[in-house]
């Protein structure tokens, strides 16, 4: 009988139920909720009238948001990464040895025109016992990577920073297919950049990248030797600004991406030209703004050829090829954190695909909270990189700073973010927690062989770092009514033998429209006894002057006795670097030369 039963079950599953007993099912299932009071009610999604108008997609070209997500799993922590590097092949650039790549700065490759060296490696992450199952490269045996020395000036100190790029196939680590490690060695704390860097995430008008403290060790085998891993110390590692990052924050991988260096925002036609331009050089283009997505052009040109046409007035700039709040809010960071002469740092600029805007995404934070650093080693800072004056030797800044509207928009930034994101609680919070990590490893070997500072003004500036956004605050307000620096402009002879010299100067900058110069030449570059001081309204003043070496310091003042001075300055070997003076000689035929100094 069983076996009967179990047949018919087979025979009957998958048939369908008979109508009327499934109106019984759905009338059994509906009554409970229909005498409960809960019966569900049926939406009409489409009207009978619909009429099915069409408009276009929404999309905001002025939007510049992070991925907020990419900074949840971010905990404080040093991580540890095992590089083993060996001796590749000269097909891929590889085939050199760990001394030599270590042996040359990237100034030195420049000059010949070749590639920096580089070697092949098999990078593993792990912690102080060795690699971690489950982590990059565990288990690895043959090269993953290859790797050489990164930064302009980074690779001329004895510890150098590293850039590292993983093979093809060799997968990613944390989404990033180039690794860089930089030793910030110009920073005593060592976490500057990562300060920065967090602070930066947490406010929703700018972008930032991912950042974390690394000990590294190295164990060289590119010499035929295999002894044991050496300890390198402490770096950061910061997420590179390429078509990866773009992606993985939610951006247009392929949109225009520049690397800019102290750009000044001039045209620089002879340099600045299309890929198609049968004149142009890339090394040339390069040395304004460093190419970092396509080989296009003619969005930063137009742009360029905007900001120096003067008949476009600044509000159609900033509608058209800027983001006002993500260009206020870049200044306002720089300004309230110190970063030394900002204008002239390193910073990125994007544009999408879809889009005429342009935004700013910063870079280069070493110089962040340093101001207590500077004068505990009696390091002085030109007046001009205090305050809004920091970015007016630049076309671009100059033409925003004179217009009402961006520094209204400027004003809010700087007292949303004062008041919001960099408080000193929050700051001084942050400095503790880096300070814990990277400490240790600041006064352990290696890096306590090229410290800074003894722990006891290590002591001193951790606890002042906070301070320092109220008193950049207080520099940005004072700026506000400064006359803005100027160039000393080289003097020019007579030309008759006599001696009589032209000295001459660009014009100034005040907000209240009023300004005079203080002109002084000196044998000295102290002043002490000028042979010229005169007081002029005008940019030219004529000295009669003997043969010999002589410094020019011309001074900016306005109506409010707020005073300025001239972008030039003269290196002194026992005295430092002596700003707003440039130095000249005249000669006993007459004609003069000026003495100008490129690098502090």
């Amino acid at each position: 009988m069983m076996k009967e039963k179990n047949a018919l079950k087979e025979r009957t599953k998958g048939r369908r139920i008979p109508l009327r007993t499934a109106a019984l099912l759905l009338l059994s299932c509906l009554l409970p909720l229909v005498f409960s009071g809960c019966a569900q009610t049926i939406t009409r999604l489409i009207d009978p009238d619909e009429t099915y108008e069409k408009e276009g997609a929404a999309y905001s070209d002025s939007s510049f948001r992070d991925k907020a997500s990419l900074y949840e799993d971010d905990e404080a922590e040093v991580l540890t990464l095992y590089l083993t590097v060996g001796q590749g092949n000269e097909e891929d650039g590889t085939n050199h040895t760990w001394t030599e790549v270590n042996s040359h700065a990237i100034g030195w490759y420049e000059e010949r025109g070749i590639e920096p060296y580089a070697c092949e490696a098999s990078l593993q992450v792990g912690d102080e016992n060795g690699p971690v199952e489950g982590e990059f490269g565990y288990g690895e045996t043959a090269a993953n990577a290859a790797i050489r020395v990164r930064g302009e000036n980074s690779s001329t100190q004895h510890q150098k920073s590293y850039r590292i790029d993983i093979k093809g196939g060799k997968g990613e680590w944390e989404d990033q297919k180039v690794i860089v490690l930089n030793k910030c060695v110009s920073d005593p704390m060592r976490f500057t950049n990562l300060l920065s860097y967090k602070l930066l995430q947490e406010i929703p008008q700018l972008v930032s990248v991912r950042t974390r403290l690394v000990h590294l060790y190295v164990k060289d085998k590119t010499e035929g030797l295999d002894g044991k891993f050496v300890d390198y110390g402490l770096y950061t590692q910061i997420e590179q600004v390429n078509g990866t990052w773009l992606h993985n924050h939610g951006f247009d991988r392929d949109g225009q991406l520049y690397k800019a260096d102290g750009f000044d925002w001039e045209r620089h036609e002879e340099a600045l030209r299309l890929a198609t331009d049968a004149g142009f050089n890339q090394a040339a283009f390069e040395e304004y703004l460093e190419i970092k997505g396509g080989d296009d052009h003619t969005k930063i040109l137009e742009l360029l050829d905007a900001v120096n046409d003067e008949s476009v007035p600044v509000s159609d700039l900033l509608s058209r090829y800027f983001d006002q709040e993500n260009l206020a809010y870049w200044m306002a960071f720089q300004l309230l954190t110190g970063n030394a002469a900002a204008g002239e740092l390193s910073y990125y600029l994007y544009s999408p695909q879809t889009s005429d805007k342009w935004f700013f995404l910063s870079w280069d934070q070493d110089r962040a909270f340093s101001r207590e650093y500077d004068r505990l080693r009696g390091e002085a800072r030109a007046a001009w990189t205090d305050g809004i004056t920091a970015f007016t030797d630049s076309v671009l800044f100059r033409r925003l700073l004179q217009d009402e509207g961006f520094l209204a928009a400027l004003e809010d930034a700087v007292e949303t973010l004062r008041a919001q994101y960099l408080t000193e609680e929050r700051v001084q919070a942050l400095v503790d927690e880096y300070r814990a990590l990277a400490e240790p490893y600041v006064y352990a070997l290696p890096d306590r062989m090229y410290a800074r500072v003894d722990r006891e003004t290590y002591d001193i500036l951790a606890d002042s770092m906070a301070e320092e956004v109220e008193e950049n605050y207080q520099f940005y307000q004072e700026s506000l009514a400064e006359p803005w620096p100027f160039h000393i402009l080289d003097p020019v002879a007579a030309g008759d033998g006599s001696g009589n010299v032209t000295l001459q100067w660009e014009d100034s900058y005040s907000p209240d429209g009023s300004l005079s110069y203080r002109v002084e030449v000196d044998e000295d570059f102290t002043f002490a006894s000028p042979v010229v001081n005169q007081q002029t309204d005008g940019t030219t003043l004529a000295a009669a002057l003997a043969p010999g070496q002589y410094f020019v310091r011309v001074t900016a003042v306005n109506g409010a006795g707020a005073e300025q001075q001239a972008f030039e300055y003269y290196n002194s070997e026992k005295n430092g670097t002596i700003y707003g003076v440039l130095c000249f000689y005249v000669f006993e035929d007459g004609t003069v030369a000026a003495s100008r100094f490129e690098g502090e």
